[in-house]
């Protein structure tokens, strides 16, 4: 049986504006979300997310977001990571809400929807190049903070290293 460590918490940030395509060729709508700014940290490790985004496939007739995402962050000593994740989030009221900015839009816990995510991730920083080698799970919840106009949004995983 395989056995899960939580090793650090992605944090991005995402823009006000998404835009949405209906009626694609691959059939559901195709959403693009950009992602302003971020972090990852952990044991011994942080960065900062300088920028990306998300481009998922939203199924209306489950309700189900299937994620396609990439961020690019520096670490401190000004190295560079790459973070691309798919991943399956089952929508929900709370979820919309966040995403929606709704005035009611709350914080939202791990473990509280089913929504999933598998990093893969890229760095050019020698003491870190370990995490391409070894398997990623994360797991998803909504972070809100503020209100109005003021209110920002963000998505945030605890990932967790797959081990024997």
């Amino acid at each position: 049986m395989p056995s899960l460590t939580q090793h650090f918490t992605v944090r991005a940030y995402l823009g006000k504006q998404a835009l949405q395509l209906k009626n694609i060729k691959s059939g559901p709508t195709r959403i693009i979300i950009p992602i302003t700014d971020g972090f990852v940290r952990g044991k011994n490790f942080s960065a900062q997310i300088t920028g990306g985004g998300d481009w998922p496939l939203s199924n209306p007739t489950t309700s189900t977001l299937h994620l396609n995402v990439r961020l690019q962050a520096t670490t401190p000593s000004g190295s560079a990571l790459y973070i691309h994740y798919p991943g399956t989030l089952k929508l929900d009221d709370l979820i919309q809400k966040a995403f929606s900015r709704a005035p009611d839009a709350q914080s939202t816990l791990s473990g509280q929807h089913y929504w999933f995510s598998s990093p893969v991730m890229e760095t050019d920083d020698a003491e870190w190049k370990w995490v391409e080698d070894v398997t990623w799970v994360g797991q998803g919840h909504m972070v809100v903070e503020g209100e109005g106009e003021g209110m920002r949004v963000a998505v945030e995983y605890e990932v967790y290293m797959v081990g024997n």
